[in-house]
């Protein structure tokens, strides 16, 4: 099987270990991977082409208009349209600036919805999402989920476990507002340490008991954050997915996350959930976990088993699957 995909020179991170991880098995099983960008022609003599990068409602990129071969899209959800823009766009012009944005992208979708053989999302809330935005056919959209890197997150040995922990990058979504404010109202004294990797932050913080750090830090040092926290925290308003979540869980590490949209799905009874907006549930949780030790210990078991039942094998084989599917379905 040969794919001709679409990978622009820029595109997010989180889209970048999905693509790496998937691509690198493809190659596996033998597929030939043709990737090209916005300077490339379309590959020729391929059997399909593939947009893995589209994220928050984004279309396919415009040159796969032209394509005479079955067209698959990665839609890793529709937060753009799904949320209020003060969530996915930074300041009252970009707010601006993004229904413009998003009325382009609709304009494009009118034009993809006849050409898409399939689309594959990353969870079956991501699904219900784009079908409701984006009006695309349930029937063609294929939830497939993410994997995590087995070589980086694992249980450790043994582990103080005495911080709780959050990584993100900066966005509004992330909601990490009610995540401090709730934090600031556990009294100092009994206050559990909490380490925070948000790159893009805009401030410094004074906060007793508060370690951010504002720049990328290393996959591996990440895998080591998550091994030796009491719990990780996610307080999203909304994840189509949420990587994280089993990347902690595949560390044994308990999650506090929020209802409401795929964290749910991805943790399924693991996690504490709290609503995002509730700052009383949220100071309640971090304090039970840092506490309790019961608690603590299994919810960590329950952790990781919830894990195990996400793989990057399981994830690319679920891939090709789908693309022989589109394959066959168009044989006469």
């Amino acid at each position: 099987m040969k794919i001709g995909v679409w990978v622009p020179q820029k595109y997010l991170q989180s889209v970048s270990i999905y693509y790496h991880q998937i691509s690198k098995r493809l190659a596996e099983q033998g597929v030939e991977l043709l990737p090209f960008s916005v300077k490339d022609l379309l590959p020729e003599n391929v059997d399909l082409y593939w947009d893995p990068t589209c994220t928050g409602g984004k279309n396919p990129h415009r040159s796969l208009l032209k394509a005479q071969k079955p067209l698959v899209a990665t839609v890793h959800g529709a937060a753009n349209f799904a949320l209020p823009h003060r969530y996915t766009y930074k300041g009252f012009r970009q707010q601006l600036k993004g229904y413009f944005v998003n009325a382009k992208r609709l304009f494009f979708w009118q034009k993809f919805r006849s050409r898409m053989q399939g689309i594959i999302t990353v969870s079956h809330f991501a699904k219900e999402e784009i079908v409701r935005e984006l009006s695309l056919n349930p029937d063609i959209i294929r939830p497939i989920y993410h994997g995590f890197d087995k070589n980086l997150f694992y249980p450790p040995e043994e582990s103080q476990r005495e911080y709780l922990f959050h990584v993100s990058v900066y966005q509004p979504v992330k909601n990490l507002e009610v995540l401090l404010e709730a934090y600031r109202s556990i009294p100092v004294n009994s206050r559990p340490p909490l380490l925070m990797v948000v790159p893009g932050f805009p401030e410094n913080l004074d906060i007793p008991g508060l370690t951010l750090i504002r720049q990328p830090v290393p996959p591996q040092q990440i895998a080591d954050y998550m091994r030796g926290a009491r719990a990780f925290l996610l307080p999203s308003v909304r994840e189509s997915f949420g990587l994280p979540l089993i990347e902690a869980m595949a560390c044994g590490t308990p999650v506090i996350t929020t209802y409401g949209s795929a964290c749910e799905e991805v943790t399924k009874g693991a996690g504490i959930l709290c609503p995002h907006d509730d700052v009383t549930a949220w100071r309640t949780a971090m304090e039970q976990i840092a506490g309790d030790d019961v608690l603590f210990n299994h919810m960590s078991r329950q952790s990781i088993v919830q894990a195990q039942t996400f793989s990057w094998d399981k994830s690319a084989e679920e891939h090709l699957a789908f693309f022989h599917h589109i394959l066959q379905s168009r044989t006469p």
